[in-house]
């Protein structure tokens, strides 16, 4: 499902027009975007969690000249499934 099969599941459940439902899913996106941009962890319950992971840096080969370089961390948007969703979806 994509975001706007999404979008159209979403005006079809709740009974609204499809804009506002795409709306309104931007504004969650927007939230979520912003919340992992300042560091912050986002629980839905039943859900499960967004968060930032942080990779350490590291030494890496370039694989055409054999040559050591250094990558730098970084931190990578993470999602980790409430036991919730998971129990539902192995049901």
């Amino acid at each position: 499902m994509n975001k706007k099969q999404l979008a159209q599941t979403m005006a079809s459940k709740m009974d609204i027009p499809q804009v506002q439902a795409k709306q309104q899913l931007e504004q969650i996106l927007a939230v979520i975007h912003q919340g992992l941009a300042e560091g912050e962890k986002i629980y839905i319950p039943q859900f499960g969690t967004f968060e930032l992971r942080f990779y350490l840096p590291k030494v890496g080969r370039n694989p055409q000249t054999g040559e050591a370089i250094e990558i730098d961390g970084f931190n990578q948007p993470s999602f980790k499934v409430s036991p919730a969703l998971k129990a539902l979806i192995n049901a």
